[in-house]
């Protein structure tokens, strides 16, 4: 396809000429392959004015009319949030691809119902989160990607100070409604820094938020401060107030500053859209790349839209489909539900954020004794003699349910003392291998049978019930394990951890398997704790998981115990004694 238009452009109807869909029309009339052939909206003067402006030939008043031209290839949905259901389904029936504008909706219920609807159809389906698709962030994305400042995320902080809600005329020349939300800072301008930093940094695992309301003129928040923490361990806040104003003399470019900090330097974001990067040790660099002055933010409408041309051309799969667009909306939920509840909120295991809600804890590790192999406890003091008890205890580093430290088999190896705790406890999900056979090698199709897919960040626990051998000589020497294929698998993936039952992740008995599998998986960041045990009592699928090594000065491993904490519904959740 040419740059020029062509006989294979996409035409397509836009529903709603409100204020925002002016950018909207402003981008498609400055893509290559598609152009918009009819404006729908209940007010004429609005469609007629913006035809006019972008000289579009046809307009409307009636979407069941519009939606039975035979000449629209793909509708933009840019109506306001309320009352979208009906007009999303008609489209979808028609078999159109659609671009929404978001909110998707007026809350989560009305929202999420819209997004099952499209996911359901099959049909091209794209949200219109275009933050993201700014420049700075796209840029900031593939700079962290190539490593210029690390591979482990540590931080990302974004300030955020818009200025426009202070007066008692806050919102009425542009977005009036805005006064009568009754959630307004998260669900209208923080989804899109939550959409953001999952495109940076992937899944978010916890929310914890502080909202304030500061202009009495409006209803809802309009000033937040939202802590989360990623599924790799990685954290970032919004700290954003509508009220206050900034320095910045277009605020709404790039919606203010951002620093991003990872294993291996950092890097700024300021409100003009330059970038300056600082690896450690190093001279700090302004890094060049082109963003733009034209359209909205960068014109990141523009860039938006182009790619639900590729979408719908087949050429790229869409980033904000149904199924991804619904995450960033359950973390805007967990905001709120933090802020009500006053305390941190998981998006990984929710029945933890119930306000009558109970924990189990379920122990993993074996039981240390002299019949462990490398352990002896004997003696030291006694109550009767010296008005005391203590034993003195030899372990062997890798006895019983242990952690490996890296320098267990690499000479450069972080050790015990260096290990990031972080990595150590957080959720995890369990691997369900129940019933492999002895000596098997567990391969990526086992894995993804069993998990459907693995995401940057995740804990593996690989259930085996191989822990139901220990004391006999199969437990060492017949093992099932992690093969090759399998740890490189897990280190493309970004994995942060894996726990097994047998006592190593590797065949003991083969010294070329035992290293090579070891070495793959430490050079790749993932850590290792072995020797596991009991996870046949685990009833849920994700849990919290805990296993601390102690401060060993150069410690290339050490037992450690191992626990997992499933949360569930009180069962006075329900009682007619909880009082209200």
């Amino acid at each position: 396809m040419t740059n020029a238009k062509s006989h294979a452009e996409k035409r397509g109807l836009l529903i709603g000429a409100g204020y925002f869909s002016d950018f909207h029309l402003d981008a498609w009339k400055r893509i290559n392959g598609a152009t918009i052939v009819c404006i729908c909206d209940l007010d004429e003067a609005k469609a007629k004015q913006a035809a006019e402006k972008y000289g579009i030939a046809d307009i409307c008043t009636d979407v069941s009319a519009a939606l039975q031209r035979t000449d629209i290839d793909f509708v933009d949905l840019a109506t306001g949030p309320a009352a979208r259901l009906p007009i999303v389904e008609r489209v979808l029936d028609r078999g159109l691809p659609m671009i929404c504008q978001k909110p998707v909706a007026e809350n989560f219920a009305e929202a999420k119902k819209i997004l099952d609807v499209a996911e359901k159809s099959g049909v091209p389906f794209m949200v219109h989160e275009n933050f993201r698709f700014q420049p700075w962030h796209r840029e900031i994305k593939r700079l962290l990607d190539s490593g210029v400042i690390g591979h482990q995320l540590h931080s990302i902080h974004m300030r955020t100070r818009m200025g426009d809600g202070w007066g008692d005329d806050a919102y009425l020349g542009r977005q009036p409604y805005f006064r009568s939300m009754p959630r307004l800072l998260v669900h209208e301008t923080g989804v899109h820094f939550v959409d953001t930093f999952r495109f940076l940094a992937g899944e978010i695992a916890q929310c914890d938020a502080e909202l304030q309301q500061f202009n009495p003129v409006i209803a809802g928040e309009d000033a937040a401060v939202l802590h989360f923490r990623f599924a790799n361990g990685g954290k970032a806040t919004w700290d954003a107030s509508r009220y206050h104003e900034s320095l910045a003399d277009e605020p709404r470019y790039t919606f203010g500053e951002m620093t991003v900090e990872s294993d291996k330097g950092s890097l700024w974001l300021d409100v003009a859209g330059k970038i300056t990067v600082k690896p450690l040790g190093e001279s700090a660099y302004v890094h060049d790349y082109k963003h733009s002055k034209i359209g909205f933010a960068g014109d990141c409408v523009r860039l938006c839209q182009e790619h639900f041309l590729e979408v719908i051309n087949g050429n790229a799969v869409c980033e904000t489909r149904p199924a991804e667009y619904t995450k960033t909306l359950q973390v805007v939920e967990a905001a709120y539900e933090s802020a009500r509840l006053g305390q941190t909120v998981s998006l990984t295991n929710p029945t933890r954020n119930s306000e009558h809600s109970q924990r189990r804890v379920v122990d993993l590790s074996l039981v240390v004794s002299n019949d462990m192999s490398g352990v002896e406890i004997t003696t030291a003091k006694r109550l009767e003699v010296e008005g005391w008890n203590a034993t003195t205890l030899s372990l062997y580093s890798h006895a019983g349910t242990h952690m490996d430290a890296p320098r267990h088999f690499l000479t450069d190896g972080n050790t015990l003392d260096q290990q990031t705790l972080a990595v150590c406890c957080g959720s995890a999900r369990v691997v369900n291998l129940a019933g492999t056979q002895p000596r098997h090698a567990i391969s990526v199709d086992d894995v993804t049978q069993a998990l459907a897919d693995v995401y940057p960040g995740d804990r593996l626990l690989f259930r085996t019930d191989w822990h139901e051998q220990f004391g006999t000589p199969e437990y060492r020497d017949a093992l099932p394990r992690i093969s090759i294929e399998l740890a490189h698998w897990l280190v493309e993936k970004q994995v942060a951890m894996i726990g097994v039952e047998p006592p190593s992740v590797a065949d003991v008995n083969n010294r070329e398997e035992l290293t090579e599998v070891h070495q793959v998986l430490f050079r790749g960041g993932v850590l290792i704790v072995e020797g596991l045990a009991n996870l046949n009592e685990l009833t849920q699928p994700v849990v919290e998981f805990i296993a601390l090594p102690l401060r060993i000065l150069g410690g290339d491993g050490c037992p450690v115990r191992a626990i997992a904490i499933e949360y569930s519904p009180s069962r006075f959740a329900n009682s007619h004694e909880v009082k209200s």
